[in-house]
């Protein structure tokens, strides 16, 4: 079996709602939030992208969209457009460039910033570019709308929803996302950017099936994890903050309440729990304290015969739950776990961690042994 796209499976729950309806725009959204959400054709893949930085004109979109995943190479040329009326196809249109991108199915990474260039319509806006702002503390029951140029690829089309959950970096809603929404924008009640639309495919060569093609909303969390991999706080060079104190005074982390597991199973021959994830795959838990982090004890836990646990593949281990506080067995420095993939942030002073967690801080720290420490990846401190 092959991932060809995002590796992890994602489950959205619509339960007894309705499929998504999409609508055009509504004439009471603010034309810099709908002019901010901008159509965008790199070589011959379409999608849409968002503005999140107007003086300097970046547009975040999927690197789907921007690059050949085939190859990783750039667009050789990206156009983006912008609407005048939100009936009417875009008006105003830019060439564009691949700024950042990256493509790390492992880590559900799928993401792009291009960089306006010279215009190429006749019309042209009047600096700086309509952009949005983000808005990072979203929360499960939050009414949400999404954008993007899905249906004949020309229109922006809209649809309203809720969040219903988080998971591995993606927010769970029932709201649309459809194809051609991918780099569109997800937005709050108050038209603060909270996620990206983006495609989900999965391939296996098994008998020549195809698994089907699901569209998901990534949270915009995770698009500043990856930035901040570049240098402390660099998605801040292209993000600007709805609420900039909030931000960097918190340890931001991506809510996630559980692992998506449709089973939690072991077998009666090793003590090792697995996380059983919809299809084939498997997450390990390698110690109790980790387990215990997402469940409140082991009574959910199955077991299993060892054959069938076999049809699983192990892909990696479970790391602690995002907002946990961790160290080395063997060094005394405090992180925070910010995803569900394990990037963590140093907590650089105990003045920093009575004022986020209490004074009794230090009781909530969880020893990392050493041999599990590589399972995580140290990301930009906590700012003091």
């Amino acid at each position: 079996m092959r991932r060809y796209f995002l590796s992890l499976p994602i489950i959205i729950f619509f339960l007894t709602q309705v499929a998504p309806a999409y609508a055009e725009l509504d004439v009471a959204i603010p034309k810099k939030v709908w002019q901010a959400v901008v159509w965008v054709q790199c070589d011959r893949r379409q999608g849409s992208g968002t503005v999140i930085q107007g003086d300097r004109g970046y547009v975040l979109t999927n690197a789907h969209v921007a690059i050949d995943i085939e190859t990783g190479i750039p667009a050789k040329e990206c156009l983006i457009g912008f609407l005048e009326d939100p009936k009417k196809p875009p008006f105003y249109f830019y060439k564009a460039a691949v700024n950042r991108s990256v493509y790390q199915p492992e880590k559900s990474r799928d993401f792009a910033i291009l960089q306006i260039g010279e215009p190429v319509s006749q019309t042209i806006l009047t600096l700086p570019f309509p952009a949005l702002a983000t808005q990072e503390f979203s929360q499960i029951g939050d009414q949400i709308q999404t954008f993007g140029y899905s249906g004949s690829g020309n229109q922006l089309m809209t649809s309203h929803g809720v969040i219903q959950g988080f998971l591995s970096g993606f927010i769970q809603t029932s709201a649309g996302i459809a194809p051609g929404d991918s780099g569109g924008a997800a937005v709050d009640s108050k038209f603060h950017f909270i996620g990206i639309p983006t495609r989900v495919v999965t391939i296996t060569y098994e008998s020549g099936k195809t698994a089907s093609t699901t569209n998901e909303l990534v949270d915009i969390r995770a698009i500043m994890t990856w930035l901040d991999t570049y240098g402390t706080n660099e998605h801040d060079r292209f993000f600007s903050h709805d609420n900039y104190f909030q931000y960097h005074q918190n340890a931001v982390f991506i809510n996630q309440q559980d692992l998506g597991c449709t089973y939690i199973a072991r077998t009666r021959v090793s003590p090792t729990v697995y996380c059983l994830l919809p299809g084939t795959e498997r997450l390990s838990f390698p110690n109790t304290a980790t387990f215990l982090s997402w469940y409140p004890d082991f009574d959910s836990v199955i077991n299993v015969a060892p054959t069938a646990l076999a049809n699983y593949a192990l892909l990696r281990n479970v790391t602690f739950k995002p907002g946990t506080l961790v160290k080395s067995a063997t060094s005394p420095r405090v992180y925070v776990v910010v995803d569900g993939f394990g990037t963590m942030r140093w907590v650089p002073t105990e003045i920093k961690a009575r004022s986020l967690w209490g004074p009794n801080w230090s009781s909530l720290v969880h020893d990392i042994p050493d041999e599990f420490f590589t399972n995580y990846t140290i990301g930009q401190p906590l700012e003091e």
